[in-house]
């Protein structure tokens, strides 16, 4: 048996390591061939952040189960629609008592081997990679009978919260969700607001209703964000040399990936120039459509959530067509003017990744922008989307 603490946090000499970065690891390696978890809450903020490694293991003929809690609304249709779609054992309990379900337990398990993480984490995009939590990763050996005593431990566990004959544990049917929809137990993506602070405009401070004295003894922190939305890709090494000539269009690709060249990220604040980069064309359907409206070049404004260090914020974008010069000389450009505070979230000599998400119908806005730095694990998967070269940029989309 062997021990590992998983701190989400830097404080003083806690160095943080990222709980969703921890599961992706451990559920795409080829000794496991299971994942069970229990958890209070699941998001598909937290469940597409981990749907690349689950592709993974299902691939090679794994199996996933889950047992979900939907108190306080949390937990939403999609998810437990998700999850239905992958697993026939997966669960809900629900009690109409005066208490809660509330466990975080994570086991992934192969035929020698296991490894449980018991912790705060629930299963969405904070829970998983920005909020201050704390987990414990216990290695199991089944070689070692002690250690395989623990497992058949949390293995009977497991067996009665996915076991449907006990009293409050449902199966996810069609029509269980209905009638906790129509109770009003849970409900949409869209109407169920994700849990933390709400978006914020750009402008306005994350602790501006908290009062001066309270804020100076709890200054905020700056969060490294969380990887992009939807399904971070299982990293593979590049067989084939980048394509040069992409299709004409991207078709209903749901992210847009781009890697950033030192001149697109020199626009930082205080420096002289446009925050804008270059879309390749084969990829300008994945925006909105462009049009003439009074201003002098075909365009789109549209609103995008930024995911900062200080949370999510509302920012306005422009898309523009730059067809040619005053003087006539053909440009033949598209344009995606974003602002001072998108750049500066990128490293000065270029590299990071923007990426370009579209969120599921109901969400306002429609499009969430992330800057993925080089450092971020989930890095080499995203560039190896990237198949793509335009203007001496990799691209990709997926």
């Amino acid at each position: 048996m062997r021990i590992e603490v998983i701190p989400q946090f830097e404080l003083g000499n806690v160095q943080r390591v990222r709980i969703g970065d921890f599961l992706n690891s451990s559920i795409a390696n080829d000794a496991f061939r299971r994942f069970r978890f229990a958890v209070a809450y699941m998001r598909m903020s937290g469940w597409d952040r981990l749907a690349g490694s689950v592709d993974s293991l299902l691939n090679r003929g794994g199996r996933i189960s889950g047992a979900v809690g939907i108190d306080d609304g949390i937990t939403t249709i999609e998810a437990l629609e998700t999850l239905g779609q992958v697993s026939t054992d997966s669960t809900i309990f629900f009690t109409v008592s005066g208490f809660i379900y509330h466990p975080k337990i994570y086991l992934i398990s192969g035929e020698r081997q296991a490894v449980t993480l018991v912790g705060s984490a629930n299963l969405t995009r904070d829970g998983l990679f920005r909020n201050v939590e704390l987990a414990t990763a216990i290695y199991l050996d089944f070689e070692s009978s002690i250690d395989l005593e623990v497992y058949r431990r949390y293995e009977n566990i497991f067996d009665e919260l996915l076991d449907p004959t006990h009293p409050n544990v449902q199966e996810i049917r069609v029509s269980t969700l209905q009638a906790l929809a129509n109770a009003g137990l849970i409900r949409s993506e869209a109407q169920a607001r994700e849990p933390g602070p709400a978006l914020r405009s750009r402008r306005t401070s994350p602790a501006s209703r908290i009062p001066a004295d309270v804020e100076q003894m709890f200054p905020p922190l700056r969060v490294p964000v969380a990887p992009p939305s939807g399904r971070i890709p299982t990293y593979r090494p590049p067989q084939q040399p980048l394509i040069i000539e992409p299709p004409t269009t991207v078709g209903m690709a749901g992210t847009f990936i781009m890697q950033l060249s030192a001149f697109d990220s020199s626009h930082r604040s205080g420096v002289p120039g446009t925050p804008e980069v270059l879309i390749p064309h084969a990829a300008i359907e994945f925006f909105p459509q462009l049009s003439l409206s009074g201003r002098k070049y075909p365009d789109a404004q549209f609103d995008v959530v930024l995911n900062t260090p200080m949370g999510r914020e509302r920012h306005r974008y422009r898309l523009w067509y730059y067809e040619e010069r005053a003087t006539g000389t053909r440009i033949d450009e598209y344009r995606l003017r974003m602002n001072h505070d998108t750049i500066d979230l990128s490293a000065s000599g270029g590299g990071d990744l923007l990426v370009v998400n579209k969120l599921p119908e109901g969400n306002d806005p429609v499009y969430e922008v992330t800057i993925l730095p080089q450092t971020d694990p989930t890095f080499p998967a995203f560039i190896g989307s990237c198949r793509f070269e335009a203007q001496g940029k990799r691209w990709g989309v997926i």
